[in-house]
Order: C-alpha cells, then structure tokens, then sequence
C-alpha cells in the first residue's frame, strides 16, 4: 500500500510503454490486483471459517477504498489528476488478485 502511495505521488513513466494505449490503465490493473490478492489472502488466513466470497468481497471493499484513497491523492499533487477510469482498473484489477488468490488456494497437490 505504501508502494502505491509513493508511486503515485509523481509521474510514472515505464520505458519502452510510451506508445501503449491505456498503459497507465495497465499498470493500475497489476497494482491493484497485487494488492487484491494480498487482502484476500490475509483475510482468509484471519477468518478461515467466513465463506471465500466474503473474505474476497472484503478484499475487493479494502482495495478498492485504497484506490480512491490514492486517486484523492493524485488530485492533489501538482502534474497529476484522479480519473474514474483509474478507480475501474484498480477495481478490475482487485477482483482479478482476490478470485485469483482463491481460486489458486483451493487447488489441492497430489
């Protein structure tokens, strides 16, 4: 979360992305579903009895706050701006980390 918050108090520019549309979107999405994964998998291990969607459902709630947090904060710092489409890919990208982290927990090694 730090990470996130450092990052997005200056420009970030990814050499060799320049040219890719929705780049910015991208790098929201990977964040975001890091940090998706994250929260679902400590929320799991808090509450191993709650049902996956809730503890999923969790994670996804404290991402996305997270996430509006940091677009509250990018509005605020010179050179940068909060956009709506940042929050769907931090949204996107929280649901994606969340499921993913269940659906790769609950596989089992034979």
């Amino acid at each position: 979360m730090a990470l996130i918050f450092v990052l997005s108090s200056f420009e970030v520019d990814v050499p060799g992305l320049q040219h890719v549309p929705l780049r910015d979107k991208g790098i929201h999405f990977v964040e975001y579903a890091v940090l998706g994964w994250l929260c679902a998998s400590a929320s799991r291990r808090s509450w191993p009895l709650a049902p996956a969607w809730r503890t999923a459902a969790f994670a996804v709630f404290v991402s996305l706050l997270w996430g509006l947090s940091d677009e509250i904060h990018q509005a605020l710092v010179p050179g940068r701006s909060a956009e709506l489409n940042d929050l769907v890919a931090d949204l996107l990208g929280s649901v994606a980390g969340a499921v993913g982290s269940h659906l790769l927990s609950n596989r089992t090694v034979s």
